[in-house]
């Protein structure tokens, strides 16, 4: 049971790597599927069982119920925002250890590479109903 949020994207809130897909996300998602909460402010109805790492090293994305994360998290984000043919679903192909790796050095270098904030930005009210928690 997905409950009042099938589709949730949880992300590092003070992550500007973070930031910056969950401004793409919101531009791209023209059917407002997707819902988005920081793993800081994630509120309890929603359960975590299922997560298979810290949510603090990882892309979660809470699909009908479901916990995806890392490499997989990203790549069933873009099939429900952009659908099944786009260029991105190519990546499935690869293995997801090796996916996994590539996002997991990514996750580890984020903030020397990309940067951040001090606290976790917030929503601008014209998207603010979009965020959860």
């Amino acid at each position: 049971m997905s409950g009042p949020y099938p589709h949730v994207v949880v992300y590092d809130g003070v992550c500007l790597l973070c930031n910056r897909l969950i401004k793409y996300l919101l531009k791209k998602d023209r059917q407002q599927l997707l819902m988005f909460s920081t793993y800081q402010g994630l509120p309890d109805v929603i359960s975590k069982k299922g997560l298979q790492f810290p949510m603090e090293e990882s892309i979660s994305y809470y699909r009908k119920g479901v916990w995806w994360q890392q490499s997989n998290a990203i790549l069933l984000i873009y099939k429900d925002i952009h659908g099944a043919f786009h260029w991105s679903q190519i990546a499935w192909i690869f293995p997801r250890v090796a996916r996994d790796f590539i996002y997991r050095i990514i996750s580890k270098n984020r903030y020397r590479w990309f940067g951040k904030h001090e606290s976790c930005l917030l929503p601008e009210p014209s998207i603010r109903a979009r965020f959860i928690g």
